[in-house]
């Protein structure tokens, strides 16, 4: 509690020291703006560790990052946590578990273990029972760009598990050299709560991943220009590695036998991971500014670029690189797209979800890409296809479909927000 009332009071401080700082500015012109103001709402670490099972009817609201592991499937849900669903039957998938994980954006799965953000913390969490699961080891302040979530950032004690949202409407001054400062931004709303097994393999991450698996280590984008190693040789107790910069504005990670391609919002970097805590550079691949994720199946390492984001540009495009020599990367061709994001490559054919549909490529001749199939699909956001059964989230859920006639493509189920 003392702790609690300390947080409180350094809070204040910080906001009296804002009002001296600008407080002094000129009335001579005076306009309105209209600010959200967000609000955290704090609870006791212990406690939110302590119960991360929830609801298994959790609703999605915000579906984010994918990954398959054996008949699992888990769906982030933004900020939230981790819908666990059985998906035993493709047809019929049963939402069964949900583990709340305030400020979880990724997930992998090496046998029993699960690994998943909490804002700065990367999180071990036991899932022998997905029912009854509890943490075995927690790896503190891995992930260090997001210490600090929009402005605001937790103490060794508490976690941010939920966000007041309030839009409010102040008269500020029009000056040049300083911006005008709200500072009920710093407002605070402290709340102290009450107090089947898988197999030994990893998974399947999403083309959107900024998290995988490979062998016994994971690899993360710890910060905006750094990749993080963390040694899971032994699953239950991480250990970290260390973390080296790897790139400019890094925004996914895809792995490849023993190679890293990592998709930025200016290009493509490669790494051999030969020795799993000393990467070495290969190679990169630059294109013009957009968000960029990138697959590849050895010989060619195929990327979408979208723009309207926070990654700036205003390429919609599907790039193709030839990846056989990755000293000296080349680009085959570039294939227009309306604003692609999430892809995958099953055999031969390429996956790419693109605005209102998730367009099926046959890649036989990466110079001379053939559309045979696409499924509608309102903005859907990763593919992940493998087994004849192509696995699609969107922002009201998930829906799978059966591709073994390419031609004849099936729509098996759909879970949604509404269920």
């Amino acid at each position: 509690m003392k702790s609690s009332k300390l947080f409180k009071l350094l809070s204040l401080i910080a906001c009296s020291f804002t009002i001296f700082l600008f407080g002094g500015c000129s009335k001579d012109k005076a306009t309105t703006k209209t600010y959200t103001i967000m609000r955290p709402i704090y609870e006791d670490k212990a406690s939110v560790l302590a119960a991360i099972n929830g609801s298994p009817s959790e609703a999605f609201s915000s579906p984010g990052k994918i990954y398959i592991k054996d008949n699992l499937i888990f769906i982030n849900e933004i900020d939230k946590g981790i819908h666990v669903i059985d998906n035993t039957n493709p047809s019929h998938p049963q939402q069964i578990a949900f583990l709340k994980v305030p400020g979880n954006e990724d997930i992998a799965v090496k046998g029993n273990i699960l690994y998943a953000d909490m804002y700065g913390d990367l999180l071990a969490i036991d899932i022998t029972d997905v029912h009854h699961v509890h943490l075995t080891c927690t790896v503190h302040n891995f992930f260090t760009e997001r210490e600090v979530v929009n402005g605001f950032s937790s103490d060794s004690n508490h976690v941010i598990v939920d966000w007041i949202k309030k839009d409010t409407t102040v008269s500020i001054d029009i000056n040049p050299y300083y911006p005008p400062v709200d500072c009920r931004g710093c407002d605070f709303a402290m709340y102290d709560a009450a107090a089947a097994p898988v197999a030994s393999t990893t998974g399947q991450a999403g083309s959107m991943a900024k998290m995988v698996l490979l062998n016994d280590y994971l690899y993360a984008i710890s910060e905006r220009h750094s990749l993080g190693i963390v040694s899971v040789t032994n699953a239950t107790t991480p250990h970290f590695e260390g973390s080296m910069f790897a790139g400019y504005d890094l925004e996914t990670i895809y792995p490849f036998e023993d190679k890293l391609f990592m998709g930025s919002d200016i290009g493509m970097f490669m790494y051999d991971v030969s020795n799993p805590v000393q990467p070495v550079s290969l190679g990169e691949f630059s294109h013009g500014r957009a968000c960029d994720p990138v697959v590849t199946d050895g010989q060619y390492a195929y990327i979408t670029l979208h723009a309207g984001t926070e990654c700036g540009g205003e390429a919609n495009e599907l790039d193709v690189v030839n990846v056989q020599n990755l000293e000296q990367s080349e680009l085959v061709r570039t294939y227009p797209m309306t604003k692609p994001t999430g892809l995958c490559k099953d055999g031969s054919f390429l996956f790419i979800c693109d605005s209102t549909a998730v367009k099926i490529y046959d890649a036989s001749s990466p110079a001379q890409l053939q559309l045979v199939n696409q499924v509608t699909c309102n903005s859907p956001y990763d593919v992940i296809a493998r087994n004849h059964v192509a696995v699609v989230v969107n922002s009201t859920g998930i829906y799978q479909y059966d591709y073994s006639d390419i031609h004849h493509i099936q729509q098996l189920s759909f879970l949604s927000e509404k269920q």
